[in-house]
């Protein structure tokens, strides 16, 4: 029983102006024993607790000063301020954030999937056990939160197969895998076959906007990938493809915070490896010009509804509150030797520059 009970029982009796005597007797109880409630010396048998909010008219939560939680709102606080841990490169910070709102709403779908999801970004090997306990647990329910049952276990499933493939457990990952939808099957593609009007505007751009986060992660898996037998013109020239499709579909660099990230780190990409192969410094110049460009309008980015064809009313976040995240990464990358040769050229110099002034500016 929490320790405030004493004291709300005889705020309670006093504002009713009720002595302990009246109030034993309606409990059958000594006045001796509500006297020692009220001091915290002892408390009510547990089955008293009912008796006790009816003789006052309220609840039994309200007499144990129980705290009605809000989780929509909790959930909205916790995730503006995890996001923006996240977005500002503290995985751990915001993994901390959702265990705490874990322990406070253990049954909120909506958390433990944002606490399975802060588990495999910031270290799922560590934290396996932990992370496949929450996975098979949404996969097992039914809970619908912000998103409908099939996202959370969709999310779950994609996870578990990543992690098994990443362990080089390949049948165990297959197996998961095999308990997702097909993509033509989805919800999203087939509501964009049935809707129409706002809606289907709405659903083109989800549908748009997925797709493209998608591909930028798939051409960085095939970067990754030791294993591809191509060579790394083949790795370029996803860079380059995934680049061009983005810039046509955003039109004006008019993205939010992360499609700038995004297109930074394959503008810079390329230019990595042209540098590796002592190529045209021309492509080079240029891409690394565009990777500073991307970045620096990210510091600037402003929440907003976007107007592209097919993005037409995706609202995009604005810059974090580190919002020069990206130009801290693009400081450290070109200082990498494979630009040496490059380094005391006058546009090199340039970028250099103008990476170090914004990053010192206030």
């Amino acid at each position: 029983m929490n320790i405030y009970f004493a004291d709300k029982l005889k705020s309670l009796r006093t504002d009713k102006k009720v002595s302990q005597e009246k109030l034993a007797q309606f409990l059958n109880v000594s006045f001796q024993a509500v006297s020692k409630w009220e001091t915290g010396n002892s408390y009510p048998d547990i089955t008293l607790l009912p008796d006790i909010a009816r003789f006052f008219g309220i609840s039994v939560d309200e007499l144990l000063c129980v705290e009605k939680i809000d989780e929509k709102r909790l959930f909205d606080e916790y995730s503006e301020k995890a996001s923006d841990l996240f977005r500002c490169g503290d995985a751990a910070g915001a993994l901390a954030l959702w265990q705490e709102a874990f322990r406070r709403m253990p049954n909120n779908v909506d958390v433990k999937e944002m606490l399975m999801s802060a588990y495999f970004d910031t270290d799922h090997e560590k934290y396996f056990n932990e992370f496949y306990d929450l996975a098979t647990d949404i996969i097992n329910g039914n809970a619908e939160g912000k998103s409908c049952s099939m996202y959370y276990k969709g999310q779950a499933i994609s996870q578990l197969a990543r992690v098994f493939a990443e362990c080089g457990e390949t049948e165990e990952a297959q197996k998961w895998a095999r308990k997702s939808v097909p993509i033509f099957n989805s919800m999203e593609i087939i509501e964009a076959m049935i809707d129409s009007g706002k809606d289907l505007i709405d659903d083109v751009s989800f549908c748009t906007y997925w797709f493209l986060e998608e591909l930028f992660y798939m051409a960085c898996r095939i970067d990754g990938d030791e294993s591809i037998e191509l060579d790394n013109d083949y790795k370029q020239n996803c860079f380059k493809t995934v680049a061009q499709i983005i810039e046509t579909v955003y039109k004006n660099d008019d993205m939010g915070f992360e499609q700038l990230q995004h297109l930074f780190n394959l503008h810079q990409g390329i230019a990595e490896y042209e540098a590796m192969k002592n190529g045209d410094e021309s492509i080079i110049k240029y891409h690394l010009e565009r990777a500073f460009e991307c970045c620096k309008k990210s510091t600037d980015v402003k929440a907003h509804e976007l107007r592209h064809p097919m993005m037409y009313g995706r609202r995009v976040s604005g810059a974090p509150s580190d919002n020069k995240i990206n130009m801290r990464f693009l400081s450290e990358r070109i200082k990498q030797n494979i630009y040496d040769t490059y380094r005391n050229n006058d546009w090199f110099v340039k970028i250099d520059c103008a990476t170090e002034k914004l990053l010192k500016a206030e």
